[in-house]
Parts: C-alpha cells; sequence; structure tokens
C-alpha cells in the first residue's frame, strides 16, 4: 500500500519523472542517430530486449548475502522438474558461501548435490591469461565434471590478453525463476560481511579478506534478458573453438528463456561488452562487439543534473597519454572527462575506490587513477571552488582498509547501474561483461540503494541521509574529519610515470578493444592488433 501511495503522490506532482520520461532520460535507445562512439546498439543477432518493465530488483550488499542467496536458491531448486541453473563467472572455487563454520555450504559441494538432486548445471568460467592464470578455474571445471557435473566449462572467446568478465547466475526454477549479478565472484576473497571487522572468523582463514561488494537480484521479465545474455554465449556456433575441455558433445540449451510475470515497479536494461576481435577465436559477432555498458555510462554522466556517485574498483582514465588531453570524439568516449564536463555544469561527484590495487600491476593503476583523479579535482577547482567533487577510499574498519571491488553508479536518485564492468577501457572495451540500468516508477530504488550505502560507509541513520544535496556535505565532512569509515583519497601521481607505463597501460592494464577513436595515437595499439588478428 505504501508503493501504491508513494506512485499516486509521483503522478500527482507535475515536477516528479513519470516512468516514461525516466527511461527517456536514462535508457540506451539502440536507434539511428546515436554517437558513433561508443555506439549504443546490441550485438549482431542479439535476442536481449531494449528494456522490460515490471520487475522486482533486490540489492544485495557484500558477499556474504551475494553468496547466501546463492546457495539458498540453489538448494530450493532440488527434486524441482525442469530446474536449471546457469552460472557465468570469472572465477569460482571452493567457498564456504554461508561461512566458515558451515562446512556443507561449500560452493562445488553445493553444485554437485544440485546435480545429483536433477537440477541441470551449466558452470561457464573464464580462461584468461591464455590459460597459464586460470589454475583456479580449470581445478574448478575439472573437479565438477569428474564428479558428474558435465556441463562446466571454461570460455576463451575473447581478445587476447582478455576475460570473461561476467558474473551473472541465473536460477531457472519453473515455479520462481530469478537471477543475481554484481561485482561479486564464488570466492574466498569477496566473502565479506557489511561490518567488514578485521577478524571474522567465517571468513576463510587465508583468502578471506574486508572487502565491499554490491550486487542485485532480479525477478520478473528481466529474467530473460540475462538468461539470453548465456544462452548466446553458451550455443555461439563458434563455441567448440572458445571452450575447454574441447567437447562438443556438450548438449545446447534448447529451452526457451523463463517468461516471468510482471512482479514489481522496476525498469531493468541490460548492458554489455564484447570487444572486437577475431571470428576464429571470438564469438560469432565479435568483429562487430557491442559497447552498451560503456554507452550507457556516457549517457547517464551526460544527462545527470544534480549528483552522481560511483563506487569502483579501478576508475582509469582512458589512454595514456590521457584521453582527456585529446580532443573530438576520442576525448568525448572518455568517462573522466564527461565526469569533468558534469561538474562544469555543477553536478556534484563523489568517488569512492580503494586505496591500491590487489595485483602486480598495482603502481601502474595507482599513478593512472592519479592523473585522472588530479584532472577532476582541478576541475572542481576551476568551476567551483573545489566543491564539486571529491573522492574517498578504502572505507577503514579497525584501522584496516576494506577493498573497494564494487561496480556502481547511482545517478540523481533515479538511475542505476551496476554489474560487473569497471570505470576503464579494458571493462568498456575488451572483456566481456554484463550490466544492468535500473530506474523505478515509486522513485524509491535509487535514493533507497544510495541511503543504504552512505548509512554503511559513514555510520549514520539514513534517514539522515534522505536529501542527496544535503547528505552530499555531510559525506564530505565525514570523509574531511576522519568521521564514519570513509577518508579522502589522497593522489600521489609525480611528475614522472612508473616505467614503460604507456607500454603496461596499453598491453596489460587497461588496453582498448572498441571502434577506431579517429586519431592515430590512440588508434595504433588497436590496429596493430587488428592486423595481428584480423576479423
Amino acid at each position: 500500500s505504501s508503493s501504491v501511495s508513494t506512485l499516486h503522490s509521483r503522478l500527482d506532482d507535475p515536477l516528479v519523472p513519470t516512468l516514461q520520461e525516466l527511461r527517456n532520460t536514462w535508457f540506451l535507445s539502440f536507434g539511428p542517430g546515436d554517437a558513433p562512439l561508443p555506439p549504443a546498439r546490441r550485438h549482431t543477432g542479439s535476442a536481449v530486449s531494449n528494456y522490460t518493465d515490471g520487475n522486482y530488483v533486490q540489492p544485495l550488499l557484500e558477499g556474504d548475502a551475494y553468496m547466501k542467496l546463492w546457495h539458498d536458491e540453489i538448494v530450493a531448486m532440488h527434486g524441482v522438474p525442469g530446474a536449471e541453473l546457469y552460472h557465468a563467472g570469472w572465477r569460482m572455487e571452493s567457498v564456504h558461501t554461508l561461512g566458515q563454520s558451515n562446512a556443507a555450504s561449500d560452493a562445488l559441494r553445493v553444485i554437485r548435490e544440485a546435480s545429483a538432486a536433477g537440477v541441470n548445471v551449466k558452470i561457464m568460467l573464464s580462461r584468461h591469461g591464455g590459460g597459464a592464470f586460470t589454475v583456479l578455474n580449470r581445478a574448478t571445471s575439472v573437479s565438477l565434471i569428474l564428479s558428474g557435473v558435465r556441463s562446466a566449462c571454461m570460455d576463451n572467446r575473447f581478445r587476447p590478453r582478455g576475460s570473461g568478465h561476467q558474473k551473472a547466475v541465473c536460477f531457472r526454477n519453473p515455479t520462481n525463476p530469478s537471477v543475481v549479478l554484481g561485482s561479486i565472484d564464488i570466492s574466498a576473497t569477496r566473502w565479506d560481511t557489511p561490518d567488514h571487522r578485521l577478524v571474522n572468523a567465517e571468513r576463510h582463514p587465508r583468502w578471506g579478506k574486508q572487502t565491499h561488494d554490491t550486487g542485485v537480484q532480479i525477478k520478473g521479465p528481466a529474467v530473460a534478458d540475462v538468461e539470453h545474455s548465456f544462452i548466446e554465449r553458451w550455443n555461439d556456433p563458434t563455441r567448440r573453438f572458445g571452450l575447454e575441455p574441447l567437447d562438443i558433445r556438450q548438449p545446447l540449451i534448447t529451452t526457451p528463456a523463463s517468461a516471468p510475470p510482471a512482479q514489481g515497479t522496476h525498469s531493468v536494461q541490460v548492458l554489455h561488452t564484447y570487444g572486437i576481435t577475431s571470428t576464429f577465436y571470438g564469438y560469432s559477432w565479435s568483429p562487430r562487439g557491442e559497447f552498451t555498458a560503456w554507452a550507457s555510462y556516457i549517457n547517464a554522466i551526460k544527462k545527470a543534473r544534480k549528483y552522481i556517485y560511483i563506487e569502483d574498483q579501478y576508475f582509469l582514465p582512458f589512454g595514456y597519454p590521457p584521453l582527456y588531453s585529446s580532443t573530438g570524439t576520442a576525448r568525448e568516449s572518455d568517462i573522466i572527462w564527461q565526469l569533468g564536463e558534469a561538474i562544469k555544469r555543477g553536478v556534484k561527484v563523489v568517488v569512492l575506490v580503494p586505496n591500491n590495487a590487489e595485483d602486480a600491476t598495482h603502481v601502474y593503476q595507482q599513478h593512472q587513477r592519479d592523473l585522472g583523479v588530479l584532472y577532476l579535482e582541478n576541475v572542481a577547482v576551476d568551476h567551483g571552488g573545489g566543491q564539486g567533487a571529491f573522492f574517498t577510499a578504502w572505507p577503514e574498519v579497525d584501522q584496516s582498509p576494506v577493498y573497494v571491488h564494487s561496480k556502481l553508479l547511482i545517478v540523481d536518485d533515479e538511475l542505476v547501474l551496476i554489474g560487473s564492468a569497471n570505470v576503464c577501457q579494458r571493462s568498456m572495451t575488451f572483456d566481456g561483461e554484463l550490466s544492468v540500468g535500473i530506474v523505478d516508477e515509486v522513485g524509491a530504488f535509487a535514493r533507497d540503494l544510495r541511503t543504504k550505502l552512505w548509512s554503511e560507509h559513514l555510520q549514520r541513520d539514513p534517514a539522515t541521509l534522505s536529501d542527496p544535496d544535503a547528505a552530499y556535505f555531510t559525506f564530505r565532512g565525514d570523509a574531511w574529519a576522519q568521521r564514519g569509515r570513509v577518508r579522502l583519497y589522497t593522489p600521489t601521481a609525480a611528475n614522472l610515470p612508473p616505467d614503460a607505463h604507456g607500454l603496461v597501460m596499453r598491453q596489460i592494464v587497461d588496453p582498448y578493444g572498441g571502434p577506431l577513436r579517429g586519431t592515430a595515437v590512440f588508434d595504433s595499439a588497436l590496429l596493430g592488433e587488428l592486423e595481428e588478428f584480423p576479423a
């Protein structure tokens, strides 16, 4: 009844956008006249719809909530005729999904038991690193195959040095289908609780750590679009060249996607990244690719009027030298440059990032991120006395940093973009990614998610954070004063970058796999790869 009354109040207020206005503003249209870079179009032959209405979307904050739901939804399908599980992941290994004290919740055991209970299980993990970096995924797939889960494989149909980074799970329970997606891997490194305590007996004693993640569960018509995203990959005719083990006897998916009825007030648009690559080792649509996750970020930032809130593991300006120092279409395609333009319009920008990176290239990642932060800080100083943007790092608990692994954008309390795509060239143009855009007919989802997150980070009552303008200055003041968990991010980029910074960024950390950008400087690396691996 409260949702109905909220809806009526919105419809009675001419200043409150209607659902149609929200969709027109925040969703991609996929129509003629789209900007050439990034192209806002689906990949060739895609069965994914433009958007769906009538969904119910539930936030899943932190790995424990996500993995508990993953566990419970799979167990609920035991013995259900026609039940299927489709799991696409960047990585997966043994993790106690209900915490260390519950050994029976080990992820691989859960999958084996589901298969034994009649659930049709299909697992597709990433075979990135040319095979050398896939020890865990190979061990997982081999373990499942040897235990009877035959349809478990690794997928390498992406650009060299890329990965299948999609993290989405379809619970095809005929009585109650749903999907989950977000930043969270079924991995010990991603299991944490909202309190993020340094000592937590329920985390893995060796691999567990303080980490912040976000995801969503979706019920309703959008379930079919996420299922299509999995089915298109699994059934792609180039599959025999890109799956390990090479077993073309693995059955194709022939059952139609779910068609659940409307269950809520959320409209959902499913978004992807597929880099341009060769049909020999890529998907059948790879020469064209898809860049709708990137296009949606650009659209959201350009349309923002009040505020932009980002949580991101990387947050890197495109290219080196950064594209924000270029001109024309190439510069306009850079998310960092577009954020600077938003600041100039008076839009408030808040960005939550980790204080470093968790892999061997951390010095390169941090230097590149620092360049972007310094650029945006200078824009804020020049156009608002420094009031337009600020950057926070590692919400701190027990005097220890919490690693920010979330990939999230919230705009104007109206739009949420959430999924696997980070703010960097790799995620927006190179790897395989899956995200969703969400708007809410009753105007509650984006606001409630923002206040819930800021309440966790600031350790404040969410009711005190409902007004985004006032909450911005509360967030900013707490970061300056080191109250709650947030701390100001201090860029340390020196005049001299790390050795071979440009080469490492282009070839390893943040390669580009999208359409040509119109300048020789920024197209050279891509052209070299296209000559080596012709489409």
